[in-house]
């Protein structure tokens, strides 16, 4: 039988093609919280599915700044994404704060790239410096989540002189938008070994 739920026009190629008899389909598109620009133009619409208001862009960061998010950072990235079984930061990672040694290391991978000093010595300024990570985010209790690692902005929302740009991509990502060096692994950032 070919009908066999009598609808009309079925067989159709998937489950949805039969409501677009009657619905319009570009009414019904996927909402994409990472397609954040529309002719280099912030569309504020999607800054507020994380944020209680329109973060400013072009501001700088600032220690401990409150970028006002909704709610728990993990929790709004599981509005859309769930972490698969094997993922790298499951336990131990999610929710912990990195120890003093792993911070100076985050800062001073941040830099490497930028400076032609050895780690050794990268380690001693950054500790000298009590520098933090800029571009590693961690949540509003110090701890490591979703955006430690992957940065949910599209790429040209943020300027390239912000160190939370690191990891952008355009609103279809490529590279699970982390937040690494070019051709490097997601582990380095944290870890020496």
């Amino acid at each position: 039988m070919l009908n066999r739920n009598f609808l009309r026009g079925a067989p159709t190629p998937h489950s949805l093609a039969f409501c677009f008899n009657c619905h319009i389909q570009e009414n019904y598109q996927p909402f994409n919280v990472h397609d954040q620009l529309e002719a280099g133009k912030e569309k504020t619409d999607t800054c507020l599915w994380c944020h209680v208001s329109v973060p400013e862009v072009g501001s700088n960061i600032r220690e401990a700044a409150s970028y006002g998010l909704r709610g728990k950072a993990i929790d709004l990235c599981r509005n859309c994404h769930s972490m698969p079984a094997g993922h790298p930061t499951g336990d131990p990672h999610m929710d912990s704060k990195p120890s003093a040694d792993m911070m100076s290391y985050m800062s001073a991978y941040e830099i490497q790239h930028k400076m032609n000093l050895p780690l050794k010595q990268l380690l001693e300024y950054v500790q000298a410096a009590k520098r933090t990570p800029r571009s590693i985010p961690l949540d509003e209790n110090g701890c490591i989540t979703c955006y430690s690692c992957h940065n949910p902005h599209q790429k040209g929302l943020l300027p390239n002189s912000n160190p939370r740009s690191v990891g952008a991509e355009p609103k279809k990502a490529k590279n699970h938008r982390l937040r690494i060096q070019e051709g490097d692994i997601a582990c380095r950032a944290c870890h020496q070994k």
